[in-house]
């Protein structure tokens, strides 16, 4: 992948300064998500007063690793929560995205045997589960939590109970299903990111809306996905795991009834990018005027689900509408090149948010 850090001007040879902005649409690449880069500074520190959202490239799926913000002392102040484990790779044409969760969480700051703080399993679908063991076999866990929902699947009943094993051994919490072990219902502020970030849980559900249990359909398990908002710095994120229409209506209704706020800063885009969520109305509440601060991540590696490519031209084309040039960006970014398995580890996302209102997202090189 050709990225390269723009420089912001360029001086001319004469002795002048050129005050004209190089062209962004070819130093930052013409991919259809191509965007910045993280530079050293990014990278190699994780400076205080910050809340960081590290999208891990697993592939098809979801890996989220958020990092909480410390004013003093990291070590005591911070908090590492991951948010789903990506896929296990023991499923033919999919990337081992629990390795690739491992390697990453590793090589940018966690020893083998650190703490998480709390695994979030969005839902019972292989792609967001599958990477728990890998997780828990690396570091130790404090507080498991997954909405309840086991959709029949014996693969998810396995990952909740070598969670909650890591979690017992550690004398944590269990807190299944989210909704009421966590908070008590939806709309409701969660003390799980620590004391500095406040966060709502936007939903979850011990059944789906649809109320079809014993024969669920992929939609069904979706629509039972924990959802957060972050706020942090005067700025909010929305993390939408693979929420579809449905839901995404009920929380619309309850923006324009005044029960939530879904104006944000950053949207973790639902469902990898599909068209079953994401649509204009919604993206209107959550991007309601133009600004430089407004990003969109995705989380998907560029497979096809019967000749549909996630993330979809329609999705990305109502997110390009809205923001900047450079600031919709996705894991799948120059997949289309690769093999299906072998999508993973190069288009991991940190998206940053300062305390003064400042976000920035940029892939790691």
């Amino acid at each position: 992948m050709n990225r390269v850090i723009v420089p912001f001007v360029v001086l001319a040879l004469g002795g002048c300064i050129d005050t004209s902005l190089p062209d962004l649409s070819l130093e930052l690449g013409e991919g259809r998500t191509d965007g910045p880069i993280c530079g050293p500074e990014t990278l190699e520190a994780f400076p205080p007063e910050q809340l960081r959202i590290t999208l891990i490239d697993v592939g098809q799926g979801d890996g989220i690793w958020i990092q909480t913000p410390y004013f003093e002392n990291q070590q005591l102040e911070s908090l590492n929560i991951i948010v789903d484990a990506g896929p296990s790779g023991n499923v033919p044409g999919t990337s081992p995205g629990g390795a690739a969760m491992v390697d990453h969480l590793l090589t940018y700051g966690l020893p083998p045997g650190e703490r998480i703080d709390a695994l979030v399993i969005t839902h019972a679908h292989e792609d967001h589960y599958g990477g728990v063991s890998a997780i828990v076999s690396m570091f130790e866990v404090e507080r498991y939590v997954d909405p309840g929902f086991s959709a029949n699947s014996s693969g998810f009943l396995a990952a909740r109970s070598t969670a909650e094993s890591d979690v017992a051994k550690n004398g944590g919490q269990s807190l299944v299903p989210a909704i009421p072990s966590l908070v008590t219902r939806p709309f409701v502020q969660t003390d799980l990111f620590g004391q500095y970030v406040e966060a709502d849980v936007l939903w979850s559900a011990e059944a789906p809306p649809s109320g079809n249990v014993n024969d669920p359909t992929g939609t069904d398990v979706n629509n039972t996905s924990i959802a957060f908002a972050l706020r942090w710095g005067g700025k909010q994120a929305l993390l939408l795991a693979d929420l579809e229409s449905e839901v995404e209506q009920e929380l619309v209704d309850a923006d324009l009834a005044g029960e939530i706020d879904l104006t944000s800063a950053v949207l973790k885009v639902a469902h990898h990018g599909s068209s079953s969520s994401t649509s204009p109305t919604f993206i209107s509440l959550v991007f309601p005027a133009a600004s430089p601060n407004d990003w969109a991540v995705i989380s998907s590696g560029r497979r096809s689900f019967g000749g549909t490519t996630l993330p979809t031209d329609e999705t990305l084309g109502n997110l390009q509408f809205v923001l900047d040039d450079h600031h919709l960006l996705s894991t799948d970014n120059r997949d289309d090149i690769k093999e299906p398995g072998t999508e993973h580890g190069d288009d991991t996302i940190i998206v940053t948010m300062d305390a003064d209102g400042t976000v920035q997202a940029c892939y790691v090189p």
